[in-house]
């Protein structure tokens, strides 16, 4: 195989299954994906994805397997701040047995949506024959695609590391780990490339796969697998982070011959964040960088609780400083909603304050409050850590239940709420102010 030129005279390494594991035409393959990406309902927990399992197989056997990771890498994308990422393939040799590593000695790969370029790399270029090993090998090239839709639509910018792994001693696997672990930043992003087992009766298969998705889940290493390598460097490196498992198929799922299937499964290796307080920090960024986040994109891959109608507050704060709070005691908005909209208002909108700054924005804190519905309560039955709402003709006010952390005792707690509604301070004795409470789940 003879590496090819382009019209600039820069190398590029062409689509070679391209119109057999995935459609040639830009149209088709994109509306696959679409459809992949729309069926794939997974929930998304905010989850900050540093790593993948996905299979390689051809896109109408395991395309829609690995769309669901690829969906949760882009819900993640979303709400990240950087916008430049480092995605570093591992992945099998299917054409040709050999020892050691190759990473193609080419400036570009490409598919049917353009050209992808080759990150720099300190890894040390292997010496084996770049046409033998990675002519009409499909184990790197199907999962460009899948990078090219994903980042496209969440408006960010990879390159990628495409490495193809063959055997490795342990010496060569600690010295291959020594020198990966110096190519990982915070914008790195790992992705194996592995099916599961090949060409077992369907409930065999099944047994077999489920035993390798359990061993990779516990760092074992009794797992059937082409990228089992990958895999095993993989766990070495972030067998630490959180672990999920998102869908396992096999090919007899797909098609009707059950005699000799290959299996396929999608796994991510994360930290945990929490969601809300990602879609509040996102919120506030668009607005101070102009930005346009799609948020819709959320609402079929999130927990059904953040699509209730509830009140919300954000509260912001700098050195344990109020620096803006803002929200809705009830509503006709999901919680998931609320927090978007309460985020920037909180930032930039709170009478209180001046609008946020960017410089302000790395250290402002946090806090969102989920309201229960209000209840109509009396003086008497009002308890310390309640919200607390007082209301009198027009007049109004609202304390959180955090509000008890600064005004302890009662009374002091509901002479000031009077104050803020614009009342005397005594208002709370009046029978005819009226009272609601109401719970809230904090989370910051």
């Amino acid at each position: 195989m003879l590496i090819k030129l382009d019209k600039e005279g820069i190398d590029v390494r062409p689509c070679f299954v391209c119109g057999t594991f995935y459609s040639k035409s830009e149209l088709m393959l994109k509306s696959q994906l679409d459809n992949f990406f729309n069926n794939s309902k997974k929930e998304y927990a905010g989850e900050n994805i540093k790593a993948m399992i996905v299979p390689h197989a051809g896109y109408i056997y395991s395309g829609q397997i690995a769309m669901h990771a690829y969906k949760q890498l882009y819900l993640d994308l979303l709400l990240k701040e950087k916008d430049f990422f480092k995605i570093i393939i591992l992945a099998p040799s299917h054409q040709e047995y050999f020892k050691g590593y190759s990473i193609a000695p080419v400036s570009f790969y490409k598919t049917p949506f353009g050209k992808i370029k080759v990150a720099d790399s300190n890894l040390i270029t292997s010496k084996y024959n770049y046409s033998s090993l990675q002519e009409k090998e499909h184990s790197i090239e199907v999962q460009l695609p899948f990078l090219q839709y994903i980042f496209k639509k969440a408006n960010k910018d990879f390159e990628i590391l495409p490495i193809l792994l063959g055997d490795l001693s342990s010496t060569q696997r600690k010295e291959f780990i020594r020198d990966l672990k110096k190519e990982l930043t915070e914008n790195t992003i790992v992705i194996i490339s592995s099916d599961l087992s090949h060409y077992l009766e369907y409930n065999q298969a099944k047994k077999i796969d489920k035993k390798s998705i359990d061993q990779i889940l516990t760092l074992g290493t009794e797992v059937d697998a082409c990228g089992k390598e990958g895999i095993f460097i993989l766990n070495e490196i972030f067998g630490d982070l959180d672990k999920k498992e998102l869908e396992y198929k096999n090919s007899g799922d797909v098609i009707f011959d059950k005699t000799a299937v290959v299996g396929y499964t999608s796994i991510i290796y994360y930290n945990k964040e929490n969601l809300l307080l990602k879609i509040a920090r996102r919120s506030i960024l668009d607005t101070l960088k102009k930005e346009k986040t799609n948020f819709n994109d959320f609402k079929e891959n999130i927990n059904n609780k953040f699509l209730e109608k509830k009140g919300t507050f954000v509260t912001l704060t700098i050195n344990n400083q109020l620096r803006g709070c803002i929200g809705t005691i009830v509503s006709n908005r999901s919680v998931f909603e609320n927090i978007i909209e309460n985020s920037k208002s909180a930032a930039f909108f709170d009478p209180r304050f001046n609008s946020l700054t960017e410089k302000e924005y790395k250290e402002v804190e946090v806090e969102i409050s989920i309201l229960s519905k209000p209840e109509k309560t009396t003086l008497e039955k009002i308890n310390f850590g309640e919200g607390v709402i007082l209301k009198k003709g027009l007049k109004q006010a609202v304390y959180l239940p955090q509000v008890w952390e600064q005004l302890p005792n009662k009374e002091d707690f509901l002479s000031s709420l009077c104050n803020k509604a614009g009342l005397n301070n005594e208002c709370y004795l009046d029978t005819k102010v009226i009272f609601e409470k109401f719970k809230v789940e904090i989370i910051k």
